[in-house]
């Protein structure tokens, strides 16, 4: 019996299907010489290289993954980072420079509300998707990306909301104190196995 769910198991992990293409986009900036850049050029040359170096700075690389899986990229802080031509596929992005190969994120700010937003979306026919990726800032590049199902994380966000919220009532604050949801790719795949989803995969 257990080989039988184990199998199961491994056919829910899939190969990611995307443009590796994508992954050199910035690969001229990397290889550039300063010494070969024209003086009027030099500023927006050193603006970039300090962005893909900067560990607060992971625009470029949202911009990446958008482009390396076809999507729209959404240039705003608010809302989801990306979603396809007709909308029914939506994305959130983890982009994670701290352990490339095994990337972690966080829901910043959760909400009740902000988890039924996902369920609204579901509900309308849309697949709401969660991207963990292992942000290369020496390389500028990226050395993993992870595509999980959002639905998996319903229940256990609502949990941990409940929790947090009876913790600080049992600490005399009555008042919600900002909720940080994390993920990461061991819970996601436990998640994934639990509820039979799908996910997808692709590691340098």
């Amino acid at each position: 019996m257990a080989e039988n769910i184990n199998n199961e198991h491994i056919q829910l992990k899939q190969t990611l299907d995307f443009d590796i293409s994508k992954l050199n986009r910035y690969q001229s900036i990397l290889n550039m010489d300063p010494l070969n850049i024209p003086n009027e050029h030099l500023l927006s040359y050193e603006i970039a290289k300090e962005s893909l170096q900067s560990k607060q700075c992971n625009e470029p690389y949202e911009r990446m993954i958008s482009e390396t899986l076809s999507l729209y990229n959404n240039p705003h802080k608010h809302g989801f980072d990306g979603w396809d031509e007709n909308q029914i596929n939506i994305y959130e992005y983890k982009p994670c420079s701290s352990n490339t190969n095994n990337p972690s994120g966080t829901i910043n700010d959760d909400t009740i509300a902000k988890i039924d937003k996902y369920q609204e979306l579901s509900n309308q026919g849309k697949k709401v998707w969660l991207i963990l990726a292992g942000v290369n800032k020496e390389t500028f590049s990226l050395d993993s990306i992870y595509k999980f199902p959002a639905e998996i994380y319903d229940q256990d966000r609502r949990n941990y909301l409940t929790r947090l919220i009876e913790r600080n009532r049992n600490n005399g604050n009555n008042k919600q104190t900002r909720a940080t949801y994390p993920v990461g790719v061991k819970k996601s795949i436990k998640l994934c196995e639990q509820f039979n989803k799908v996910y997808y995969i692709w590691k340098r």
